[in-house]
């Protein structure tokens, strides 16, 4: 972490990011890069990652988003779906810079998470296997169309 610093320092040279902007984009943008790695290991040394707690904080916004972001055609099956979001959170060890960014990474989680699980019922409903190929399959095409839609919002 020291070593983030120092390279940090050495770069800025004294300079505001203001200036550096001005002056030199490709150092500016090395600067931002290494200055997130380095409150990303900050983060990491005081604990701050995502637990379960958080989930039950922002248990209203998850369910919002699996029912009205993810639920293709009543495929979803919620308490599914938050077994699958809640097994991610615990499995990974899944840190945030700052108390806003928890909102945000447990919102993308949610997202994906149902529509993982709209993915599986979905195929599950129509017997379609795990390596069937999307291309030629009308259920699948509209679905990652679907997919891709959500992911982009």
């Amino acid at each position: 972490m020291k070593d983030l610093q120092t390279r940090v320092e050495e770069l800025k040279a004294g300079r505001t990011l203001a200036q550096l902007k001005k002056e030199d984009i490709k150092t500016y943008y090395k600067v931002q890069s290494l200055s997130s790695k380095l409150s990303e290991l900050k983060a990491q040394q005081n604990g701050q990652y995502i637990t379960k707690e958080d989930l039950v904080e922002y248990k209203g916004l998850v369910i919002w988003l699996m029912k009205n972001k993810t639920n293709y055609r009543g495929y979803l099956n919620l308490k599914s779906a938050m077994t699958i979001l809640l097994s991610e959170i615990e499995s990974q060890n899944i840190v945030y810079k700052t108390k806003r960014g928890i909102k945000g990474i447990v919102s993308k989680m949610a997202i994906s998470a149902g529509l993982t699980d709209v993915e599986n019922n979905l195929k599950n409903a129509n017997g379609i296997e795990i390596t069937d190929n999307t291309y030629g399959n009308r259920i699948l095409e509209d679905f990652s169309n679907f997919k891709l839609s959500a992911l982009m919002q």
